[in-house]
């Protein structure tokens, strides 16, 4: 299923109802870019589920020496990323029709994702994404994660759900809110965020919590330079 059959609306209409549908987008994809936090002098990004683009554009701005590969499996949303980053004139960007949940992933200084990585519904198969993402860094480079990670307490789990449903409920009525929380949960699957960090950690990663607020959060996993 494509990124905008999963969320019920037109390739054309994702880059404006993302954020009727996500509380704090905007902040949290600038949030990760600024993560990276850059050492090298032409480092290369490889960007899981690129989607439109939202996310590599912003990592270009923040890497400005920097390379990327953006990795999706919709043609639609990759097309629509190609016009985003052309328009930034940068060369070394590479958009690959590619499922990032199978194979090796390239040699990379740093890896991205932003609402992708939800997808994977089972512990088991995030984990060896995870194994897949640590051998594809270079020592010392760095994995940031930016999604839906709500806390594992259930009163804390209700009350970040319901600030999701209220964030909806400004854009769209009740039953339409729940409804679309209903569809996504069809398809994605949020574990909680002591058990992503505890995943990342279990194949190596040093895990710091960047932002986090509700149910969401950004996390950057970085692979450590000595074992």
């Amino acid at each position: 299923m494509s990124v905008a059959s999963h969320l019920r609306i037109r390739v054309a209409e994702y880059d404006r109802k993302i954020y009727t549908f996500i509380p704090y987008y905007r902040e949290m994809l600038s949030v990760a870019a600024i993560a990276l936090q850059p050492q090298l002098t032409s480092p290369l990004i490889v960007d899981l589920g690129t989607g439109t683009g939202a996310l590599a554009k912003l990592c270009l701005e923040a890497v400005p020496a920097g390379r990327l590969i953006g990795l999706d499996t919709d043609a639609e949303m990759l097309a629509v990323a190609a016009q985003r980053l052309r328009a930034t004139q940068r060369p070394g960007v590479e958009l690959k029709k590619k499922s990032f949940t199978r194979g090796a992933l390239p040699r990379t200084n740093y890896i991205t994702a932003a609402f992708s990585l939800h997808h994977i519904k089972t512990r088991g198969l995030k984990v060896r994404l995870y194994q897949r993402c640590i051998e594809a860094l270079y020592a010392g480079g760095a994995m940031v994660s930016v999604d839906c990670m709500p806390p594992s307490q259930p009163d804390l789990h209700t009350s970040a759900m319901q600030a999701w449903i209220c964030h909806l409920e400004r854009n769209y009525s009740s039953q339409d809110a729940t409804g679309h929380l209903s569809a996504w949960a069809k398809e994605d699957r949020y574990f909680p965020l002591d058990q992503e960090v505890e995943m990342l950690c279990s194949v190596g990663f040093k895990v710091e919590i960047v932002w986090r607020r509700e149910s969401f959060a950004v996390i950057r996993a970085t692979k450590p330079r000595h074992p």
